[in-house]
């Protein structure tokens, strides 16, 4: 999976082309979750790219904290 969402994103900006969709933001929480699957995120440089630009985001860092989550894990 990781594989594929890394090759994607090597050819597109976000995971449906070339803009932000509900493709990134459905997504997005399951990649934000790498530490726990242990995926190693920094060995896919283009999903790492994608996952550090998405969670820069002030909706999404709004998100995440929603329950006192804290910071977003960096890759």
């Amino acid at each position: 999976l990781y594989e594929r969402l890394n090759a994607r994103l090597s050819k597109t900006k976000y995971l449906a082309g070339d803009k932000y969709t509900i493709a990134d933001i459905a997504t997005w929480p399951w990649i934000a979750r790498h530490q726990w699957h242990d995926i190693g995120l920094k060995n896919y440089p283009s999903l790492c790219f994608w996952y550090e630009k998405i969670s820069e985001r002030s909706a999404v860092i709004k998100g995440y904290n929603f329950m006192g989550a804290g910071e977003i894990p960096a890759p």
